[in-house]
């Protein structure tokens, strides 16, 4: 249950007029790390005297995703104006369109044209812009470079893996060089980091093209590949413990046990020494996501929007804010600050051999094959949905059909009322 008494003492209460008062205040809701308060902090430089930005701290450590899908909405649906801006998981924007004041006549062709296009996909709801990306995310493996370099073949391997390597020859490498230990780490609590994991498998979109409906989850592909990820746990590639944990679990669990690979986001790059065991955790490299043969790897993408509350009394001042953390000196030092993928296009095109800049040159790549879950209202039931009938399956409770088939049925009276 959410804390209502840290959701009344976290907001503002309100905007108490002062007569002499000149600074427009803009009350920006987010997970508020060092990078967001560099970015608060030069903006309110900037505007001294006229904006200041008030961050509200709404901490991953406090409130799991849901959660504060849940305490935002939960203020904007009262009307009042304790937020302007706020910050959603990509796949929210549908759901909150109904509190947000579109876009589209703040934001220049021009801007647009400089940020990744990706980035913006999720942006647009019914051809009309309401959020603004603030930065991007990609599912990817981490690999331990130092064990697969340490192998016979290891070379080859390493080769093999940073061009992308297939399930096939993952399996058979650590049936070859690791067969008593657990290889592969996936994300198998019930939550949407399970969601990814199983759209990046099955490596298509979840919805029928050019429609708002669900593929049949009991496509015999679709079985075969919920099986596969039932086998690798069944086999002990992928440990039992992996049917609790989510990402930062699967990592550190993989640097304590020298797990080789790993499923994670590239952005636990910002956070990663500190989190994590930081000689084992400098010694992980990034890559593509497996895919099967015949087929290419299928990287789900991840990433924040920022939207504008349409009850802000400051809603000139919050754009002023939005435009900065979407420019170029905004990306700047938010990804110097905190290392999250930025959403401006020059970032992926310098020919620097410098380290930081191959590894956006390989993001960049990921981001072609990248996939989006769905832009719909409903996504996040239909996602909870999904996360518990595979986590079951996962767990050994129901076969792969049983799962699939009680998530398509209930999927569809969603469906049904949806239509």
């Amino acid at each position: 249950m959410i804390s209502t008494s840290f959701f009344f003492s976290s907001f503002p209460i309100g905007r108490t007029p002062v007569v002499e008062e000149t600074v427009q205040r803009v009350y920006f809701a987010d997970n508020i790390a060092f990078g967001h308060r560099e970015l608060i902090r030069k903006f309110n430089t900037l505007h001294q005297g006229e904006i200041e930005v008030v961050p509200i701290d709404l901490p991953f450590t406090k409130f799991n995703t849901n959660q504060r899908k849940e305490l935002i909405a939960r203020n904007l649906r009262s009307r009042s104006s304790r937020i302007d801006v706020f910050s959603v998981d990509l796949v929210w924007v549908p759901r909150f369109t109904k509190w947000a004041e579109p876009l589209s006549p703040y934001f220049s062709a021009k801007l647009l044209s400089e940020l990744v296009p990706q980035s913006l996909e999720t942006c647009y709801v019914d051809g009309q812009l309401y959020a603004m990306p603030i930065y991007l995310d990609i599912g990817a493996l981490f690999y331990r470079k130092d064990m697969i370099l340490a192998l016979p073949d290891g070379e080859a391997i390493n080769k093999k893996i940073q061009e992308s390597i297939s399930w096939e020859d993952l399996l058979t490498i650590t049936a070859k060089h690791f067969p008593d230990q657990p290889a592969y780490m996936l994300q198998g609590e019930a939550y949407e980091g399970l969601v990814c994991n199983f759209n990046e498998i099955i490596g298509q979109s979840l919805l029928k093209p050019n429609s708002r409906d669900m593929i049949d989850l009991t496509d015999s592909l679709i079985v075969e590949r919920v099986q596969f990820m039932r086998q690798l746990i069944e086999s002990g590639v992928s440990p039992t413990v992996v049917l609790n944990m989510t990402e930062d679990d699967c990592i550190d669990y993989a640097l304590k046990n020298d797990v080789p690979f790993v499923r994670g986001w590239p952005t636990v790059d910002n956070e990663g020494e500190v989190l994590y065991d930081p000689v084992k955790f400098n010694k992980l490299a990034l890559a593509p996501l497996p895919h099967f043969e015949g087929y290419e790897s299928s990287p789900v993408f991840g990433g924040w929007n920022m939207m504008l509350s349409k009850h802000s009394p400051v809603k000139e001042a919050s754009i002023l804010f939005m435009q900065f953390v979407a420019s170029l000196e905004g990306q700047t030092i938010f990804y110097e600050a905190e290392g999250l993928l930025p959403i401006q296009k020059k970032f992926y095109h310098s020919e620097s051999d410098e380290e930081r800049q191959q590894r956006l040159s390989k993001v960049a790549k990921m981001f072609e094959k990248g996939i989006h879950r769905p832009a719909i209202s409903d996504y996040t039931l239909i996602s909870d949905i999904l996360s518990h009938q595979i986590h079951s399956v996962l767990a050994g409770e129901i076969t792969a059909i049983e799962g699939l088939q009680e998530a398509k049925n209930k999927i569809s009276i969603i469906e049904s009322i949806r239509n």
